[in-house]
């Protein structure tokens, strides 16, 4: 009964029906308490899913006790060098890292990844993940240097275990980019940021929005360069994926309008910068 009920809250999560999901998450951990008692590995596991479905909801002060009871729990059961534990760490410090609590998301980002490198080992992917944590944590505070290796190592361990035309490398390619772009090396950024679009182009076809975000990407560093005709190309490329996939009153179609917008008025075409914002406020408004 559990198991069921446990999956389809993941279930429900993933097609982004989320008080249908934390419904049927509250109702898997009561079945899970009353099946197993409250310090079973099982409840530990309902408890991270639905703290998972408060953070998808923006409620952080209602996840963090649900974590942080799932991590008691784990380590209790399991040791505290078990992988369960470092997933639940990283789930805690990805939280406070949305919210900007850089101090207090270090140590836990940090202690997952000794757990996951001493208990599967220096080249599993699941440490690429707790690498890019890290990475990101570096270049949110403006540790660039530091931020870089962690990136390289990443993709190193990804394009072995995976290939390197997959979903995964193509997510640190561009993170990678992005790091090169916050230091404004946009001709370093440029070539990852292609190789990443022709990922996403390649796994999820032409017109997707994950290409759109690639396309968006791509014309940023472009423009840098001054590459403004290309750059303009592609950000209106992925405007037009945007407005197919979301139609012309959606919230992600005022965004995209709010960036192609920011691109003119960048380069002095203001009547035409003002004309996107206006209509993008209307979308906004309504």
């Amino acid at each position: 009964m559990w198991e069921q009920m446990n999956r389809k809250a993941v279930e429900l999560f993933q097609n982004g029906k989320y008080d249908e999901a934390l419904d049927m998450g509250k109702k898997a951990l009561a079945e899970a308490e009353k099946s197993y008692g409250p310090d079973d590995p099982r409840v530990a596991r309902s408890l991270n899913n639905l703290a998972e479905i408060y953070r998808a909801r923006v409620k952080y002060s209602e996840a963090e006790p649900l974590w942080k009871r799932a991590l008691d729990i784990r380590e209790r059961a399991l040791g505290k060098d078990h992988p369960d534990v470092a997933t639940t760490l990283n789930n805690i410090a990805g939280a406070y890292f949305e919210q900007g609590k850089f101090d207090e998301a270090e140590p836990l980002f940090r202690r997952a990844l000794r757990i996951i490198e001493k208990s599967l080992g220096p080249e599993h992917p699941d440490l690429a993940a707790s690498l890019t944590n890290m990475a990101a944590l570096n270049r949110a505070i403006g540790k660039y240097p530091a931020a870089k290796p962690l990136y390289d190592r990443a993709l190193k361990i990804l394009e072995k275990a995976s290939g390197p035309e997959s979903l995964e490398v193509g997510g640190v390619l561009n993170d990678l980019a992005g790091l090169y772009e916050s230091q404004q090396r946009f001709a370093d950024a440029e070539p990852l940021y292609r190789r990443a679009l022709g990922i996403a182009e390649k796994s999820f076809g032409p017109y997707h929005p994950h290409v759109a975000a690639s396309l968006s990407n791509l014309a940023a560093t472009l423009a840098g360069l001054r590459k403004y005709q290309e750059a303009e190309s592609l950000m209106l490329r992925a405007q037009q994926i945007l407005e197919t996939n979301f139609g012309e009153k959606h919230p992600y179609t005022a965004t995209g309008l709010e960036n192609l917008a920011e691109f003119y008025e960048g380069i002095g075409r203001t009547e035409e910068a003002n004309a996107l914002k206006a209509r993008a406020a209307e979308i906004k408004r309504r």
